[in-house]
């Protein structure tokens, strides 16, 4: 005769409460690990990156560029990687994730990385942007904003480049026009600069 095993003893034996925190715990724990060695970990690459001139533009006057001078650039950039940010003044995360980029551009300036930051606000012009930028410091790339949104969505497309209007946008194009990776939002800086170094090494 089987033996019957009372609910309440039944329900216990299902669920321990201390067993799932100890398994949610380790599996965190193993995921930071993971994520350290195979995503933030850049030592094992054993990549030289060529001492930075650390210029600054702040000086120069921010430009506007219509969508066919954007062409221009990454036809001028073709066979080295591209990196395309974008962003507004007005953006708070934009703001928190500027010293990523900003870092990343000082870093990689004696590179052949290609860094292209974009504001694209409306009816910016180039002292109110210039203005905007003195509140950071030193600023290791060239200030650009978009003229006018005309032909600009078109011209993501034709480069596979998939915008969904949201900021800050940021993504990496390889030297053979390949997107190595894209998102909105921010990322922790060694996550770009790990993509960036596998793709210049």
């Amino acid at each position: 005769m089987d033996k019957i095993i009372p609910i309440k003893n039944y329900q216990k034996s299902k669920y321990n409460p201390r067993m799932l925190f100890f398994v949610l715990v380790l599996s965190a724990a193993l995921a930071l690990v993971l994520w350290h060695y195979f995503v933030e970990n850049v030592a094992g690459l054993d990549v030289q990156i060529p001492p930075s001139k650390n210029v600054f533009f702040n000086e120069q006057t921010p430009l506007s560029l219509t969508t066919s001078q954007i062409a221009n650039e990454f036809e001028k950039s073709d066979g080295k990687p591209i990196l395309l940010y974008i962003y507004t003044t007005w953006c708070k995360i934009c703001v928190k994730n500027f010293s990523v980029i900003n870092e990343i551009s000082r870093e990689f300036q004696n590179t052949d990385l290609k860094v292209i930051t974009l504001a694209i606000d409306r009816d910016l012009d180039a002292a109110s942007l210039q203005q905007h930028l003195n509140h950071f410091g030193e600023i290791y790339f060239q200030p650009q904003f978009l003229a006018f949104r005309e032909g600009f969505l078109e011209f993501l497309r034709k480069k596979n480049i998939r915008y969904d209007g949201r900021i800050p946008f940021t993504v990496l194009i390889s030297r053979h026009g390949e997107i190595i990776t894209k998102f909105t939002g921010t990322k922790n800086k060694n996550f770009l600069r790990n993509k960036i170094i596998k793709e210049i090494s």
